[in-house]
């Protein structure tokens, strides 16, 4: 029996120790007392079907902070080997990392974890690979709109209250859109037990998604089905044919598989909507000539139970119209007070201002207590302190205008950050809530959740119908909205074969049917709204500067208040009375509303903006470092260039092997290679019309770095790839000169060269692909080369073609870097980092501004390279697939965006200066003016408040305009 539980991947036994099987299970001889059918029983218990669904051993990596050399990889060995459940282990002292492969059942990755610490190595999990190979997650993120959020400095409130909860795993708070995103399992705790948790602390909490429906809405679309299979004349087949056969499809098409060879039966977990079970049998005569038969198929006896669509009530946020009843009965009775100012038979009306704060003082009362009750102290607990104290003075008029302008300045600031709000708030929407799933038997059109809908599964999407899923166009043509995803609102005609993604609107007259090829959860468009609502907890240097200063400005500036508000007192009553006004005074500005709020407010119109325009940025530290770049890297292949081959000449040259041979071997190789160019070649082959016939096929296929493919075709050793491939085997020397020379006349004129070699007959062909320059390349080099910014542009490609598209985007020979290997772009990005000040933060001193570097790829094999650099931007075909892991990703591929992106990061710097530096000037003044005795407590108030709308709109700025028709302008 062979048994696979991954297919793809080439070495069976490897699957059976990751699933806690033997490689090789023992063959039971018929005379041991038993019969094959008894054996075969037997097997069968063994190696039962359930075991497919979930390994028994998993891998799980953590981090040992306390490895400090290779002498303490046998203290680890000695601690962890002995713990039952724990089968292997493996240490990598470089990055502390330690890596064991365990029985969850047995051990968990805590378990191990805590294991480590009681040895004294500082660990901790990195990666539990119990919680990846989970049967049924019941992990989800719910949201909540939380009103009582008024600035940062809530932050680490709502931390300590929601994070130590048992089952809550990530919190992230974006405190301008006043949201809480909460990781929790629902099995543990509910949405409704958190709402709990911070309404217990009056922070007026309500629950705006529950991850409970999502985890409801769960369903698999895998299958298990059962085959019976005949060879010609009962011979026996070839096992590990028959394995490489099923290894070879997708694991989205195919999860698992085990061979009964005793009782000639193929079990397979299979997914009906991608790969039928008649497909299978189709494709097991084709390419073995194995002739099966279906026994059990899984898609009509599986239970496709779909849950209902509900319809999820949108609690949005109610900003008001006008402030509270209090406060504006807060503000009319201070302003009648102030008549009393006139005198004479007036000064009884200065009574009204203890009306005032009688309506205003509550509310702020309330929140300082609360404050004080977990033995902290914000704004609240100043204000009311300046409030008290002021009355205690009997300056009734000074009290109720503190209590009147701190009371409307949350509304006010509520106002002032609208638009922000808004932007993030359409980006959030974006996500489907529906979808019509066509039943995989029925046919019927069913309302689903959009997170429901199974991979694979048919789709309808009717006009005015958001896609719900990333996927294929099967059926219909149409135009697509896809400005969700690009901020470009004109249509994009779709057809068969089209991809579409989920979040995009059809907005043509046509229906179209929908291949899915991800769940609504794993879309693009999910993914951008999961790292949007993430952005704000990705906190820059610059902002954690300013909350590092005002930590210690405000302790600073209270010390001093409560000097000036007792030791004169000692000088008589007069100059006590004196002091202690200008103390409140100081209390006052000892609030670092305005100085706090400066940054994140930047950082959210600078995410919102670039978000609208099709570029998600993962959060204000790389929004910052794109306005801080000098140095940037370009791939060439999908980034300068389209990524869009095309096969122009193939040149065969062998005496035994005919065109026609050439080309299969050639399309074998190809058709499973992951560069663009190999699509190019695989599409001309099969243009030429040339069929692979049964029993051909590659055997070891490797994917050589940098170089090309290897594989073996009919037993010889096959080589596809580049000059420096063939230069390492010592074959490119022996090419005669007439076949060499056509090559090197198409590189020189920027065309991508290859060879093919097969095994004992050295080079059989050799090709060129071209592939076209962006149009907007050379204007993008040309404006980074205008604001003084350093390009290079790195690629595989040999010197003649790399300089022949350096030329055509306008690059010079020395700002061309060729013949690299993914490890040589790693190496050259180092390089440039190493060259360059790496100061990550410019604030409080913007004149020696840190030089970054930026590396721009299209995510399929610069990986390295992108993690690497200061920002990593992804785009192309890569982007979806790297924009977990880039910092930057342009969901489109328009260059220029490159450019907006890098402007946006300098408007960015410059907004922060100019309200750090506002911020401060303001303060400084009243201080100044405070302890020279001339300051009043109405000014202090008016001047924070009027400091902190001034830049909160300074910062809104940055949010583009609007036109009438609803396109979006930026400067």
């Amino acid at each position: 029996r062979v048994m696979a539980a991954r297919p793809g991947c080439d070495d069976a036994n490897e699957h059976h120790r990751g699933h806690g099987h033997d490689a090789s299970p023992k063959k039971k001889p018929c005379c041991d007392g038993g019969t094959c059918s008894e054996a075969t029983a037997m097997l069968d218990d063994m190696m039962d079907f359930e075991s497919l669904d979930g390994q028994k051993t998993v891998r799980s990596t953590f981090v040992c902070t306390d490895i400090c050399c290779a002498s303490e990889i046998p203290v680890i060995n000695e601690v962890l080997e002995p713990v039952p459940g724990v089968e292997k282990v493996l240490i990598n002292v470089p990055v502390k990392m330690v890596i064991v492969d365990h029985d969850p059942a047995v051990v968990t990755a805590k378990d191990i974890e805590a294991t480590l610490i009681k040895n004294h190595f500082a660990a901790k999990v990195k990666d539990d690979g119990a919680a990846s190979q989970a049967p049924e997650s019941t992990s989800g993120r719910s949201q909540f709109f939380v009103e009582k959020i008024c600035c940062a400095s809530e932050i680490p409130t709502i931390n300590s209250i929601i994070g130590p909860i048992n089952g809550v795993t990530k919190v992230s708070i974006n405190v301008t859109t006043k949201m809480v995103y909460v990781d929790h399992d629902t099995e543990i705790v509910s949405a409704q037990d958190i709402e709990d948790a911070l309404n217990d602390e009056r922070f007026g909490a309500s629950i705006r998604h529950d991850a409970a429906k999502d985890v409801r809405a769960q369903l698999s679309a895998f299958v298990r089905s059962t085959l019976s299979y005949a060879t010609p004349g009962n011979s026996t087949p070839d096992t590990e044919s028959l394995k490489d056969f099923l290894a070879s499809f997708e694991g989205s098409h195919m999860e698992a598989f085990v061979v009964d060879v005793a009782e000639k039966k193929i079990r397979v977990v299979h997914n009906p909507n991608m790969l039928t079970v008649e497909t299978i049998v189709q494709k097991l005569a084709d390419y073995t000539g194995i002739e099966a038969t279906v026994v059990v198929n899984g898609a009509e006896s599986a239970d496709w139970d779909f849950p209902e669509f509900e319809e999820e009530l949108e609690r949005l946020e109610h900003v008001a119209s006008r402030p509270s009843i209090p406060t504006i009965l807060s503000g009319i009775f201070w302003v009648i007070s102030m008549f009393s100012l006139i005198g004479d038979n007036w000064e009884y009306i200065k009574w009204a201002a203890l009306v005032s704060v009688v309506c205003g003082l509550p509310s702020i009362g309330i929140k300082a207590f609360r404050t004080l009750r977990r033995f902290q102290f914000d704004t609240n607990v100043l204000m009311f302190s300046a409030v008290v104290g002021a009355l205690a003075l009997q300056d009734f008029a000074e009290a109720a205008a503190v209590t009147f302008l701190f009371s409307i300045s949350e509304w006010l600031e509520v106002k002032a950050t609208t638009r922000a709000r808004s932007a993030l708030s359409e980006i959030v929407q974006l996500r489907p809530d529906r979808a019509n799933l066509i039943h995989p038997f029925t046919k019927q059109l069913m309302v689903v959740p959009a997170s429901a809908v199974p991979v694979g599964s048919l789709v309808s999407v009717r006009t005015g119908d958001k896609i719900p899923c990333d996927g294929v166009v099967k059926e219909g043509n149409s135009t697509v909205d896809e400005s969700s995803l690009t901020g470009e609102s004109r249509p994009v005609k779709k057809g068969p074969k089209d991809f579409v993604a989920g979040g995009t609107i059809n907005s043509g007259n046509s229906e179209l049917v929908v291949r899915t090829t991800s769940t609504a959860d794993n879309s693009a468009v999910a993914k951008l709204i999961r790292l949007v609502e993430e952005a704000q907890a990705n906190r820059s240097p610059t902002e954690k500067l300013v909350d590092a200063f005002a930590r210690r400005y405000t302790p600073l500036v209270l010390l001093s208040a409560i000097c000036m508000c007792t030791v004169p007192w000692a000088f008589g009553s007069e100059v006590g009375r004196q002091w202690t006004y200008n103390g409140l005074v100081l209390i006052v500005v000892a609030c670092p509303c305005a100085l706090i709020i400066s940054t994140p407010v930047t950082y959210v119109a600078g995410l919102a903006a670039t978000a609208q325009r099709g570029i998600l940025i993962k959060g204000g530290a790389h929004l910052e470092a794109l306005g801080m770049v000098k140095t940037i890297a370009f791939d060439k292949t999908g980034t300068l260039t389209m990524g869009q081959f095309a096969l122009l000449h193939l040149n065969t040259f062998s005496n035994e092997y005919s065109r026609e041979e050439i080309l299969q071997r050639l399309f074998l190789l190809e058709e499973r290679a992951s560069h663009p160019l190999a699509q190019a070649i695989t599409h001309a082959v099969q243009k030429e019309g040339v069929s692979i016939p049964k029993g051909m096929k590659a055997k070891d296929h490797t994917q050589l770095a940098g170089e090309g493919i290897m594989a073996e075709v009919c037993d010889k050793m096959v080589f596809v790839g580049n000059e420096r491939l063939f230069r390492r085997l010592g074959l490119f020397e022996q090419l005669p000169p007439e076949q060499r020379q056509p090559a090197e006349d198409w590189a020189s004129k920027g065309g991508t060269v290859g060879f093919m070699s097969i095994e004992d007959c050295g080079i059989v062909c050799s090709y060129c692909v071209a592939d076209a320059v962006r149009p907007d390349s050379a204007q993008v080099v040309a404006s980074l080369a205008e604001h003084g910014i350093d390009v290079t542009m790195l690629t595989g490609d040999n010197s003649d073609a790399a300089n022949a598209i350096g030329r055509q985007v306008g690059l010079r020979s020395d700002q061309v870097r060729s013949n690299l290997l993914p490890e040589d772009k790693l190496a050259l990005v180092n390089e440039f980092k190493d060259g360059n000040c790496q100061k990550k933060s410019f604030c409080f001193n913007p004149c020696n501004s840190p030089r970054l570097v930026l590396m721009c790829g299209d995510g399929v094999n610069d990986a390295p390279a992108l993690a690497a650099a200061d920002v990593g931007v992804a785009m192309g075909a890569g982007a979806a697939l790297a924009m977990e892991t880039s910092d930057v990703t342009l969901l489109d591929s328009e260059l220029e965006k490159l450019l907006y992106s890098l402007r946006m990061g300098r408007r960015v710097i410059r907004k922060i200066q100019e309200n750090v530096i506002f911020s401060i000037v303001v303060k400084a003044i009243v201080v100044g003016f405070a302890l020279a005795g001339d300051a009043h407590l109405w000014a202090a108030i008016a001047s924070d408040v009027g400091a902190m709308l001034i830049v909160t709109i300074n910062g809104m700025l940055l949010l583009p305009k609007r036109k009438k028709d609803g396109q979006i302008t930026t400067k």
